[in-house]
């Protein structure tokens, strides 16, 4: 049984050599050169300094150095910390700061704002990609290019006894910070392997399979990405997501894997609907944010049965929960609310406020036990601790399994508003607003109330023209319980993002709550 990621990666750069590895912007590598040029990436951060166990930081947009540089980390048995590069200056100095980062690699488009997030962190080495070694930045240690056919490659050190194994670190990621300073959780070696396993199971990522990235390799992206070259999979790598592009690539480059977050899907959607296609895709996996039933809906009817939907967060990445092709079934619409079974490698249980197990059908905190969960947070003993029950993890969702172990997401803890002390969960009023043809999208968050303490307030990004705030206020009457209903709703063009694809609702909340506590979240 491998127990680092230098023996899965190694195993397949040697067994798939001649198949393609990656595909970006019209260039293709083989495995064959992934195997090369990681090994001289790895040889480059030795002579940096980089020893097992020490942090790099990978800072740069999507792109093939990205996925090369985190098999290099693998190889020379240091821990992997990515930077979504849609973060904040602030968040990145923060990250670098909590996770004690030895290097940061970054590419030309990010220098300037690498450069200003370590200029008060002195013991951190930034280091250029090889385009970044121009006469403006000759002084800046560079990372090895793709080398040339046939240039010797350096021959990587085994690992010696103690010094990597199941138990040391393997990567440090950061939580999305949607309710405070992000966290960083360590993973170990052998927690990540068992996620890829499960992964390549669950996704259903198969040797032939041309998986289209375009999310943040620094997120979920990355994990898949990883996956796919520990299977012998071909990756189809995309700067960012553009509906239109995305459209062509699937039938042009002939897509068979894809994942995307729901707000992709509705942009998808939208640029398909009205069009004919020749699709080769086999399978979609969506997560990172609740999907609207009546839109999963019409992607059925475009796409066909290839969705999987995940559920996890990233202490237990992922595959806490799927909702599989077979259970995205019309004919059982109450499926396409829930988030799925436990996975292959998952348990599943929701919890009272005093940790006793709840039965089916009632609401309670979700808890996961997976052999993928987090080591600890950095430097934060006391937060590791509450966010274990026992050999369980805390998920701070609010959740409800059906007596068929189907779990149904209905809020996060720090998003549920609880007005005139009743409990509103937001995912409930959210679903019942995306039947209204009128609407494109909706989010739900409570805003303050002198009676009630707090009030719910939609906040819709319209379909059309001419929408009535008060008329769908009066809609909502008769599909859901008084409290529950809108009080308000506020129509905007665009609903704020966090740098992961989810709704922020911190953002959401901010205006409504400035000066005043909330007593959730």
């Amino acid at each position: 049984m491998r127990q680092t990621l230098r023996e899965a990666f190694e195993h397949s750069l040697r067994l798939h050599a001649s198949s393609p590895a990656i595909e970006f912007d019209g260039r293709q590598l083989t495995y064959a050169e992934i195997d090369r040029w990681s090994a001289s990436m790895a040889d480059n951060l030795r002579a940096l300094g980089v020893a097992p166990g020490d942090v790099v930081a990978i800072y740069m947009r999507n792109r093939p150095e990205f996925l090369v540089l985190d098999v290099a980390v693998a190889r020379i048995g240091a821990v992997k910390l990515p930077l979504n590069y849609m973060l904040p200056r602030s968040s990145v100095t923060h990250c670098l700061r909590k996770g004690a980062a030895k290097l940061l690699v970054t590419d030309t488009d990010l220098l300037d704002e690498a450069s200003g997030a370590v200029q008060d962190l002195p013991n951190i080495t930034i280091v250029g990609l090889a385009e970044c070694a121009s006469r403006t930045h000759a002084h800046l240690p560079t990372m090895c290019s793709l080398p040339a056919p046939g240039t010797a490659v350096p021959e990587l050190p085994e690992f010696t006894s103690g010094e990597v194994g199941a138990t040391s670190p393997a990567a440090v990621y950061f939580s999305g910070g949607t309710t405070g300073l992000p966290k960083g959780i360590v993973h170990n070696q052998a927690s990540t392997l068992a996620l890829h396993y499960a992964q390549l199971l669950e996704a259903e990522i198969l040797q032939d399979e041309r998986l289209l990235l375009m999310t943040p390799l620094a997120h979920a992206a990355g994990l898949f990405g990883q996956s796919a070259l520990i299977r012998g999979a071909t990756i189809v790598l995309t700067d960012g997501f553009d509906a239109e592009q995305t459209a062509k690539l699937l039938t042009s480059a002939r897509i068979t894997w894809t994942f995307l977050v729901p707000t992709m899907i509705y942009r998808l959607l939208d640029t398909l609907s009205e069009r004919e296609v020749d699709l080769a895709i086999r399978t979609i996996v969506y997560g990172a944010a609740p999907i609207s039933p009546a839109r999963l809906e019409q992607a059925l009817q475009i796409f066909g049965p290839v969705f999987i939907q995940l559920y996890g967060q990233t202490e237990s990445p992922n595959w806490g929960t799927r909702l599989s092709k077979q259970d995205h079934d019309i004919s059982r619409p109450h499926l396409l609310s829930s988030c799925g079974q436990a996975s292959i490698l998952a348990e599943v249980k929701v919890v009272d406020d005093d940790d006793a197990p709840q039965k089916s059908g009632r609401a309670g905190e979700i808890c996961l036990r997976t052999p993928y969960l987090l080591d600890r947070y950095i430097g934060d003993p006391e937060a590791t601790q509450e966010k274990f029950l026992g050999d369980w993890i805390r998920t701070g969702d609010i959740g409800m399994l059906d007596e068929d172990g189907y779990l149904y997401l209905l809020d996060r803890k720090s998003d549920m508003v609880i007005s005139g002390g009743m409990n509103v969960y937001c995912r409930e009023v959210e679903d019942i607003l995306s039947t209204h043809p009128g609407i494109r999208v909706a989010a739900v968050i409570g805003i303050p109330h002198e009676d009630w303490g707090e009030a719910v307030h939609a906040v819709v990004v319209p379909a059309q023209s001419g929408l009535d705030p008060a008329e769908l206020v009066e809609w909502t009457r008769g599909k859901l319980a008084s409290y529950a209903r809108p009080k308000t709703v506020e129509l905007v063009e665009l609903l704020p993002e966090t740098p992961f694809g989810k709704v922020d609702k911190k953002a959401l909340r901010a205006a409504h709550w400035s000066g005043r506590e909330r007593e959730i979240g």
